[in-house]
């Protein structure tokens, strides 16, 4: 197989990390088709085919791809909490008729957005991914069972399945619910910034370019069976670091902020942090921005760095 131009079908692809996957395995050179119930909010670039779909039931494509990379689910850990019905439908189900679809087009690769949710609070930190896994949340029960599953399908038909576990990803185009985003949102609204607990939890994380990066090195993964990578930094930050940021960018003349403190959500942990021992290992993989940082396009289209802000 020629793994530097390969067939891909990537699902999610309207999403925050869906979107920058696309963009970056059509930039790499692969023959790329997205799939999204939801038409993407900006052009695809030319040459990416797109396909309306529904993973819970509408029809997949009738066609033979060297690649599945699967991001489609409901998202988030908070709200997983009122509609586990939903997102074991959504994440689970959906993984199985995709994975399901592979057995029956013969795709030898599938790759799954997984999370750094399935460790608990409990687990020793850095997480490393033979840690025994202990979901707090439906969401991160959901991404345990499509690991499972993953490898299921594995052992019994052949296929090659990596599950990515992301930790924390963030950058241009991010879901609003997410703590970054909502910071700025509230900040530049005039509203108080809610905070649960004292903010003192710690996130380890990712920015989406090295999440994409990560996604299009498991594509060349020439191993056999499965495997559960870590995707994250290494590094951790807490939720009052993470606002100081937020201000000193967006708002730096704002004076105080007032504060909105919550009881701390019972399916928050209070720290993530990713051992990458192993993904460095597999696909010789490893952090590239670390936050506050980010990357930013120079007039050349190449990549810099730029080392006093961040931005999305």
């Amino acid at each position: 197989m020629d793994f530097k131009h390969l067939s891909v079908l990537v699902t999610g692809s309207s999403g925050f990390i869906g979107t920058h996957v696309v963009r970056h395995l059509h930039a790499a050179g692969h023959r790329v088709t997205a799939l999204d119930y939801i038409p993407p909010k900006d052009a695809l670039p030319e040459g990416v085919a797109f396909h309306v779909c529904d993973i819970r039931q509408s029809l997949l494509p009738n066609q033979c791809f060297d690649a599945v990379v699967h991001l489609a689910a409901l998202a988030g850990v908070r709200p997983s909490i009122h509609d586990p019905i939903g997102y074991e439908f959504t994440n689970v189900i959906g993984t199985i008729r995709l994975l399901d679809f592979c057995r029956r087009m013969e795709v030898p690769t599938f790759i799954l957005a997984s999370s750094s949710s399935v460790y608990g609070p409990e687990t020793p930190l850095p997480a490393r991914e033979d840690h025994p896994a202990n979901p707090c949340s439906p969401y991160a029960l959901t991404k345990l069972h499509g690991e499972q599953w993953g490898r299921l399908y594995s052992r019994m038909h052949g296929l090659r399945f990596l599950a990515l576990r992301f930790f924390s990803v963030w950058g241009p185009g991010q879901r609003p619910d997410l703590a970054l985003e909502s910071f700025r949102r509230r900040i530049e609204a005039g509203q108080p910034v809610i905070i649960n607990g004292d903010g003192s939890q710690r996130r380890d994380l990712t920015h989406v370019s090295d999440v994409a990066r990560a996604v299009g090195l498991a594509l060349r993964w020439q191993g056999a069976g499965s495997v559960v990578l870590n995707v994250g930094t290494g590094k951790n930050h807490s939720v009052m670091d993470m606002l100081e940021a937020v201000a000193d960018l967006h708002c730096p003349l704002v004076g105080p902020i007032p504060l909105e403190h919550q009881n701390a959500h019972p399916a928050d942990v209070p720290e993530t942090l990713a051992s990458l021992e192993r993904v460095g290992l597999e696909l010789g993989w490893e952090p590239t921005v670390f936050f506050p940082d980010a990357p930013v396009v120079a007039e050349t289209g190449n990549l810099e760095r730029r080392p006093d802000k961040f931005s999305w």
